[in-house]
């Protein structure tokens, strides 16, 4: 299944005690590193607040397609994927606000 840069999709979040558990993440790696390496890097969505300085609150009018619940992107948590590891998507974040989520992710990790 084709992913992009942006798009939510779903997948079987690998999280750092080994255990695997569906998951919406956002890509947050360009285009160019899946079409040349096959594989590229999702940050996981929550509907769990825990940590409000490492999350990215989504809204509807951020997105194509509004999710379920209220919905935060985990900044500290990032994995690599496949395409054959997507479940779904589920939607796809406009770009403006993209940018404001890597800017988040780079606060919280570097």
């Amino acid at each position: 299944m084709r992913v992009n840069q942006r798009d939510i999709v779903e997948v079987n979040f690998l999280f750092p005690n080994g255990k695997m558990k569906p998951h919406m993440a956002v890509v947050v790696s360009n285009n160019e590193l899946n079409e040349n390496e096959g594989f590229f890097y999702l940050a996981m969505i929550s509907s769990k607040n825990y940590n409000p300085q490492y999350t990215f609150e989504l809204k509807d009018d951020m997105l194509s397609k509004p999710l379920l619940l209220k919905s935060y992107v985990v900044c500290q948590l990032i994995s690599g994927y496949t395409e054959r590891d997507v479940i779904k998507h589920c939607s796809r974040v406009n770009e403006t606000v993209f940018n404001e989520i890597v800017e988040k992710i780079k606060k919280t990790i570097f």
